[in-house]
């Protein structure tokens, strides 16, 4: 789906809760991009949007969330913060139909990001263009050490579920478990339930129990759901 639906969608939320003139300021930036991509004003934009964009949630309501999930499944801007969904907005701004062109662009700037910057750049991967060359830049924000960004892949975002393969996301299941992300918000966890992600689950369910350190409810109730 292009890139101004999921823009055109999420300016309505953005414009509840930012200032007019940063909504302006926003909409240039993304007006800009559209026109031409330019890596020079690109990299200023996105450096300057927690300044320009308060940090504010993303507050939809329960028809924009319906709304979200019939324009992509499992998308949940809900989670997002205003500042997040303005920098998604001007880097996927860029896209212009060449999708290995973008995808090299965001991985460049995922690359170069500060944490802030970086977790909404994966954010962004609900909705980006060019998903499947984006995979790489996936499978390393759930290898990160760093619980936030990690989750900003594996959890409330759709990209895991469509896009990696059963390692991958067994992988990411077992790791959301020892990083203490909540594995209930990892979208599509039942139906990608397969038996080798239950047994790793177990084994790590009986080795915390032998150490008396608990696991969170949700993964009892996943490992023992028939």
């Amino acid at each position: 789906m292009a890139t101004e639906v999921f823009a055109e969608f999420l300016l309505a939320p953005l414009s509840r809760k930012l200032a007019p003139a940063a909504i302006d300021w926003l909409t240039a930036e993304v007006d800009r991009q559209r026109a031409a991509a330019d890596e020079r004003r690109l990299a200023i934009a996105l450096g300057l949007a927690s300044r320009k964009i308060a940090r504010v949630e993303l507050s939809l309501t329960a028809d924009e969330v319906a709304t979200a999930r019939r324009l992509r499944a499992g998308w949940q801007p809900e989670s997002w913060g205003a500042d997040e969904a303005a920098r998604i907005l001007i880097l996927g701004a860029t896209h212009g139909g060449d999708d290995q062109a973008f995808a090299t662009r965001v991985d460049r700037f995922c690359t170069t990001a500060e944490v802030t910057e970086y977790i909404a750049y994966l954010k962004g991967f609900a909705i980006f263009p060019a998903a499947k060359l984006l995979y790489g830049r996936a499978r390393e924000g759930v290898r990160s050490a760093i619980t936030p960004v990690f989750a900003a892949i594996a959890c409330n975002n759709p990209y895991p579920f469509d896009h990696f393969d059963e390692d991958a996301w067994n992988q990411m299941v077992v790791k959301a478990v020892f990083s203490g992300a909540p594995i209930e918000a990892i979208f599509g966890l039942r139906e990608r339930r397969n038996p080798e992600v239950v047994q790793m689950l177990r084994d790590l369910v009986s080795e915390r129990r032998a150490a008396s350190r608990p696991l969170p409810e949700a993964v009892h109730a996943y490992v023992e759901d028939n």
